[in-house]
């Protein structure tokens, strides 16, 4: 489940779930380069992740889930859409298309135009010299100063241009539809300063009358572990997934 914070995957396992927690590749405890997220590679890790879990005997197979927060939430909704061993879906504070959420941050569009031509030299440099350009991670994902003590111990803070490119072309709204008829969950603090929430809003637009959305009184974009997500997302399993 990626991004799935410990006090969700406590409470998941508390009423009876079997969660599996897991470092996608270049993060956390994973081999990979660090600095380096590219959303394909990521949906790929976690199709690997239910390659995993199919044969556990604690595991039903009929009967698997994914959850994912911010950019986790976007792959598991890709994951969810393309892979039909998914039975359903919740994301957080999850990007639905990769240009408008970097249009939110960059909204002005000289900052824009800047930001742009930087990833075209980005293209030049490698293709040049096979070495890539390296951006902060807030020129990334710009995440202001009250939402940082979300960001895990010893996080990452320089990325390659890859991964901004990778995430500027990253859509899953545009295959989100796909995972009708089985249930998709969305939820977005309310004042998220890094994604907005207007891209779940969006999500659950394009995905039709099996999702279920829950824009919640926060701001804190690093929320998996807020009480009224957690409730929000216990009841939702019940409904769909219920422990028998």
């Amino acid at each position: 489940m990626p991004w799935l914070r410990r006090q969700l995957a406590r409470a998941l396992e508390g009423a009876g779930y079997v969660a599996l927690r897991f470092d996608f590749r270049g993060c956390g405890q994973s081999d990979g380069a660090k600095g380096s997220v590219i959303c394909m590679e990521e949906v790929d890790d976690l199709r690997r992740a239910i390659d995993f879990l199919d044969p556990q005997p604690s595991v039903d197979r009929a009967r698997i889930g994914v959850i994912g927060a911010s950019l986790g939430g976007s792959v598991a909704m890709y994951v969810a859409a393309t892979d039909e061993r998914v039975k359903l879906c919740a994301a957080n504070g999850a990007v639905g298309n990769g240009e408008r959420r970097f249009r939110f941050q960059y909204r002005d569009d000289e900052d824009w135009d800047i930001f742009l031509a930087k990833l075209d030299e980005a293209k030049r440099v490698k293709a040049a010299t096979g070495r890539p350009l390296i951006l902060n991670r807030f020129e990334i994902v710009h995440i202001p100063e009250h939402n940082r003590a979300g960001l895990p111990p010893g996080a990452v803070m320089e990325f390659t241009a890859e991964t901004a490119l990778s995430m500027l072309e990253f859509s899953p709204e545009d295959v989100v539809a796909e995972i009708a008829p089985r249930p998709l969950l969305l939820i977005h603090p309310r004042e998220d300063a890094v994604v907005p929430s207007s891209e779940s809003e969006a999500l659950a637009k394009a995905a039709g009358a099996t999702s279920e959305l829950h824009i919640i009184e926060s701001q804190n974009h690093f929320g998996s572990g807020d009480p009224t997500l957690t409730r929000i997302t216990l009841d939702w399993l019940a409904r769909h997934l219920p422990i028998s």
